[in-house]
């Protein structure tokens, strides 16, 4: 509170140079210019913001995420897999993550049939194409998450039913 104007105002009550209806007015002014600041924060008092991420900007990291496996084995899948169940309850999210997860359980199994194929030698082949696909797939994945389009990856399996949403399609002359 801002005593030393209060006082003020009293002691021109006190003195004659104000009325008492002056003083109330002007007193009435005073407490409530305080009450509008303490209602409108002070920002330079909070040093510390919040960062506010759109469901845009988090599906194409939860797409993009899938590269941690190149860091550390399976991480790749733990960490988009934390990223979708912990916000499952956004349906854009949820679709995002359905679609992440379609890709990567997909992209287990080829692998895995690689391998074994490996013995005939086209095996090695197939492993480096989809490596490939992988990169490109993750990437288209993450900028079509980030426009708010829902497509599954290309050869994905559907493990999980995801409604896609149609490509903006340009308009013919």
């Amino acid at each position: 509170m801002d005593l030393d104007q209060i006082e003020k105002l009293n002691d021109l009550k006190q003195k004659g140079l104000i009325s008492e209806e002056e003083y109330q007015q002007a007193k009435e002014r005073i407490l409530g210019a305080q009450t509008q600041r303490a209602a409108q924060p002070d920002t330079q008092l909070q040093p510390h913001t919040i960062m506010q991420t759109n469901n845009y900007d988090y599906a194409m990291v939860m797409h993009l995420t899938q590269f941690c496996s190149w860091l550390f084995p399976f991480l790749g899948i733990i960490v988009p897999l934390i990223m979708w169940q912990s916000k499952k309850d956004d349906p854009y999210v949820n679709e995002q993550g359905k679609v992440v997860m379609n890709w990567i359980f997909s992209s287990v199994i080829y692998v895995v049939v690689a391998i074994i194929l490996c013995f005939v030698l086209i095996g090695i082949p197939l492993l480096v194409l989809l490596f490939i696909c992988s990169i490109v797939f993750t990437i288209m994945g993450a900028m079509d998450a980030n426009k708010g389009i829902i497509k599954n990856y290309p050869m994905a399996i559907k493990f999980f039913d995801v409604s896609e949403t149609p490509r903006p399609s340009v308009a013919q002359n």
